[in-house]
């Protein structure tokens, strides 16, 4: 995380437990936002900032199963929505466009939301075998919940014909790419880079993009979960 140079970082599938949390004393993250569930440690989700970027929290809304954290506050002296989320293996439509409802209601200033979203949402260019076990149905529909949520997937705009992948799965033998960032549509020209890393230390690759906010530069780096990092 430290050679990432990241100022915000998103982590899903932590295996934090609600009621045991740790005390990640990291030297360049100092701020921290988890959630987890209380009956499993098979989910949890985090959010950090970077000491050199001070987030004054105004509010914070999260899921008491440990799918999605919300949080609202300040950088400099713009107003920021971060919002992390791990999408359940089945039922992933219905349950992302839940967390896209709860959120309208929530997310004010510049909206960054991401994770993992356990499905492809463009089968024919984010997945290698080019097909999906969602139908067409079930996606245009997430899709055009998205779009009424007027936010932006990040990789997908910038790079239109990119075919990078996020995950290995060994069950289907196939590279799909389930972790997207979207930004609020008002402010997507803050966008300058988006890239892919790879697959090492985890069984995602993690997901970088780079905004310019209003001040100063800042980057937002979402990351899977480290297991040398937080093991």
């Amino acid at each position: 995380m430290r050679r990432s140079k990241s100022s915000v970082l998103f982590l899903q599938e932590t295996h934090f437990r609600a009621s045991n949390f740790p005390n990640l004393s990291f030297t360049y993250y100092s701020q921290w936002f988890h959630r987890g569930s209380p009956s499993s440690n098979s989910k949890g989700i985090s959010i950090g900032l970077h000491k050199n970027c001070p987030f004054p929290l105004t509010s914070q809304l999260c899921d008491v199963e440990g799918r999605y954290i919300m949080i609202k506050g300040t950088i400099g002296q713009h107003l920021y929505t971060f919002i992390n989320v791990y999408a359940p293996n089945v039922n992933q439509n219905k349950r992302l466009k839940n967390i896209l409802h709860i959120a309208d209601s929530f997310r004010e200033g510049t909206t960054i939301l991401g994770g993992d979203f356990n499905l492809m949402l463009n089968p024919l260019l984010d997945t290698s075998t080019n097909k999906s076990v969602h139908s067409q149905k079930a996606l245009r529909s997430l899709t055009l919940c998205l779009a009424q949520s007027h936010l932006i997937e990040i990789r997908r705009t910038l790079h239109p014909d990119s075919r990078e992948y996020t995950f290995f799965s060994q069950v289907h033998g196939s590279y799909p790419r389930l972790d997207y960032l979207f930004i609020s549509k008002e402010h997507f020209q803050l966008c300058s880079r988006s890239d892919v890393g790879s697959i090492i230390l985890s069984d995602h690759a993690p997901v970088f993009v780079d905004l310019a906010a209003p001040q100063a530069h800042t980057s937002y780096r979402k990351w899977r979960r480290n297991e040398q990092l937080l093991g």
